[in-house]
């Protein structure tokens, strides 16, 4: 019991929210070091999707199980158009995808941070 106690639905979630971001992160750094690359085909995580998916699927211990599991999926864009060397990195949009991850990363620790001094709030409020 005192393991799902630092193991809550929102902690856990947090702390998944920010595996998918640096899954993220690192995807884009991929895709911007080969903009150049002839026939290479940009990378994404997909992941918010999925979150939503597990968090709304039911009760606390099937949401509990479903965001242990849960692990951000990289795919292949394979929709955007090519340049005519068949690469299809628009440098443009992955410096706006990199600036809008940080900030969603960012969010997330924040909020990571102030549920950890809560915590830490109320154990040491109870010594006293």
């Amino acid at each position: 019991m005192a393991s799902d106690f630092f193991s809550d639905i929102t902690s856990t979630a947090l702390a998944k929210t920010l595996d998918g971001a640096a899954a993220r992160q690192k995807a884009i750094a991929n895709n911007i070091a080969n903009v150049e690359t002839p026939g290479y085909k940009r990378v994404y995580v997909s992941f918010e999707n999925e979150l939503k998916r597990v968090m709304e699927g039911g009760t606390g211990h099937s949401v509990r199980e479903g965001l242990k599991e849960l692990m951000p999926i990289q795919r292949t864009d394979l929709v955007s158009p090519d340049k005519p060397d068949g690469n299809n990195v628009n440098i443009d949009a992955e410096i706006a995808d990199l600036a809008k991850n940080a900030l969603k990363q960012k969010a997330t620790a924040v909020l990571l941070e102030a549920k950890i001094a809560m915590l830490r709030a109320a154990i040491i409020g109870g010594k006293g």
